[in-house]
C-alpha cells in the first residue's frame, strides 16, 4: 500500500485521507500542467491512483482541463503552504516538532 509522504498513521480518518487524496490528484496534475499536458482523462488520472480497472473505466470519457483556473488553484495552493509554514512549527503523527 503506497501511503502518503508524512504519514505514519495507516489509520487516517476520513477528511484526513481525502485531504492527502486531494494534494496527492494536484501533484500529479502539477506535474502534468509542467510537461505540458493541458487535458487530463479522469480513468487515467483513477488508475494512476490505483483505482481498478473496471471502475476506471467508467471515467475514460470524462476530461478536466488544467487551464487557467488550475493555474490559479496551484498559486492559492502555494500561497496556503507557504502561510502554513509561517505560523508554527509542524507536528508529526506522534508529536514530534520538526525543526
Amino acid at each position: 500500500m503506497i501511503q502518503p509522504s508524512g504519514v505514519n498513521n495507516p489509520m487516517l480518518d476520513d477528511d484526513r485521507l481525502e485531504a492527502e487524496v486531494r494534494d496527492l490528484l494536484m501533484d500529479i496534475c502539477e506535474v502534468m500542467a509542467a510537461r505540458g499536458y493541458e487535458v487530463v482523462s479522469v480513468g487515467a488520472l483513477m488508475r494512476l491512483v490505483g483505482v481498478g480497472e473496471d471502475r476506471a473505466r467508467e471515467h475514460d470519457a470524462e476530461y478536466f482541463a488544467l487551464d487557467a483556473d488550475f493555474q490559479g488553484m496551484l498559486a492559492q495552493r502555494e500561497l496556503d503552504r507557504k502561510n502554513k509554514n509561517k505560523k508554527a512549527p509542524r507536528q508529526s503523527l506522534d508529536g514530534v516538532t520538526l525543526h
